[in-house]
């Protein structure tokens, strides 16, 4: 059905198909899950995390993902840095990593981002499911208590209506009180609003923020929606989006958190290989890496929240 009612976006649900796919037949990722550790409050799980993968296998996975997109030279791409670059969400890192691989003058950077992140999907997937007991037991940031992205839809649940943000990387689900922005922490009555369509559809809603011009789209539903369909949800909904960036609203360009991950590449008994930068190091020694502090519409009419 989406694929009928978006046959512009057949390449995107192309990279999707394969993401779901490699995340439900995708042992090595969770065997790279890997454990919580200690970490500032407000930090999300994943924060400084060193992840492991079988280099072998994850670069043969993001190849794959690679050759779905003609304009990208797969040969000119490192798998395991476009990983470690779309796990922290560093586009400028993509960038470069573009212009290093396309073809004549370089691939499109925004083509390359989408695909890391379809790419890193079944890591960011399998951690999602591996690592729910430890997050948070409450969470008021407004950024995912695992991966550090901004939340992609507003789930309204069960007769409560309670409120609650899901992460469209990693599938997780976290509350957040109703009259506050997800961006800018906006609590304000007056501040804060909603776009909501004139007719027809009746459980879906655009919330907005006049302070930050941050939006998030809502929608009602009897059960939260599992991760993979937080994902087409997105996808159905762009006329949302549209009209939303019609009059003035807009996301963050940047994450919540900024993750700082390390991807390190196993080879042999106990080696790990540092994927940006090269050098041995051996297991028992551990690894070094730096902290860092924490980016046609339809016809609608405003509310208030």
């Amino acid at each position: 059905m989406a694929r009928r009612d978006n046959p512009e976006s057949e390449a995107w649900l192309g990279l999707l198909e394969a993401a779901l796919g490699e995340s439900e037949d995708g042992g090595m990722w969770e065997a790279a899950v890997p454990r919580a550790a200690e970490r500032p409050i407000k930090a999300p799980v994943l924060s400084h995390a060193q992840i492991t993968l079988d280099g072998r296998a994850a670069r043969g996975w993001a190849r794959r993902l690679l050759q779905l997109t003609p304009t990208v030279n797969w040969r000119r791409i490192d798998g395991l840095e476009l990983l470690e670059a779309a796990l922290c969400h560093d586009d400028a890192r993509i960038d470069a990593l573009a212009a290093a691989g396309g073809e004549g003058e370089g691939a499109d950077p925004h083509a390359l981002r989408v695909l890391g992140q379809m790419a890193v999907l079944p890591l960011l997937q399998a951690c999602g499911r591996r690592l729910a007991s430890e997050l948070p037991a409450t969470w008021w940031e407004g950024y995912c208590p695992l991966c550090g992205a901004w939340p992609v839809v507003a789930e309204y649940t069960g007769l409560e209506r309670k409120r609650q943000l899901r992460c469209g990387r990693c599938g997780t689900g976290w509350a957040i009180p109703l009259l506050r922005c997800v961006f800018c922490d906006e609590t304000q009555h007056d501040n804060l609003g909603y776009l909501t369509p004139e007719a027809g559809e009746q459980t879906r809603k655009i919330e907005v923020c006049h302070t930050c011009k941050g939006y998030l789209k809502g929608v009602t539903t009897v059960r939260p929606l599992a991760p993979w369909a937080i994902l087409l949800d997105d996808l159905t909904t762009v006329p949302l989006d549209v009209a939303a960036l019609e009059r003035g609203y807009h996301r963050p360009e940047r994450p919540g958190y900024s993750l700082e991950c390390l991807i390190t590449e196993r080879r042999g008994w106990g080696r790990l290989v540092e994927v940006g930068g090269g050098w041995w190091r051996l297991l028992r020694r551990g690894l070094h890496h730096p902290p860092a502090p924490p980016p046609s519409s339809t016809d609608l009419r405003r509310g208030e929240a």
